[in-house]
């Protein structure tokens, strides 16, 4: 399998920790604008160095273990004109270095992640369109990782409202 990493993506997704820990601190000093939410999705438009960017945005509904101490954590579909489909995951600590069991379903589905400090992203970018057609018609998604101190995780996200986040950014930021 090859693993292909992206530096426009990794820009966004370190972009989006620090914004999602300001947007924790102060939602005024956030840069990005919120664009509306749709039960559990919120779409947003903002600027990076390629130009106008638009991405929506969901934290899990259920963590587990729930006594583990995390920063924030969120799932990400970024749309550019470049790409339609960027999907990461940021998940609140370091993810283990040689995690190749980081992972993210829908429905039961699973597709492999290759992780960064706090991120992952889907292993092939060629399973993006695919994996958001998937969240369209899902109900729920999981993200599993393990972090550097070996501790597993779970994230469960409701894919309620997830389609009209879609739609509200890709209008934002058409091709």
């Amino acid at each position: 399998m090859t693993f292909t990493f992206r530096s426009h993506i990794r820009r966004t997704v370190a972009a989006l920790v620090s914004g999602a820990a300001v947007l924790c601190a102060s939602p005024a000093a956030f840069a990005a604008t919120n664009l509306g939410t749709f039960d559990f999705w919120t779409a947003w438009s903002d600027t990076d160095g390629g130009g106008k960017i638009c991405y929506i945005s969901s934290t899990p509904q259920t963590t587990e273990p729930t006594n583990v101490n995390r920063g924030a954590i969120h799932f990400i579909v970024t749309i550019r004109p470049t790409n339609r489909n960027e999907v990461a995951t940021i998940v609140g600590y370091p993810i283990h270095e040689t995690n190749a069991d980081a992972s993210v379903s829908v429905d039961g589905r699973s597709y492999p992640m290759v992780t960064q400090g706090e991120s992952g992203w889907l292993a092939s970018i060629e399973d993006e369109p695919g994996f958001v057609g998937a969240m369209r018609a899902g109900s729920n998604m999981v993200v599993r990782a393990t972090s550097q101190r070996g501790t597993n995780t779970v994230d469960t996200y409701s894919l309620r409202g997830v389609t009209a986040a879609l739609n509200e950014a890709a209008g934002e930021c058409p091709e």
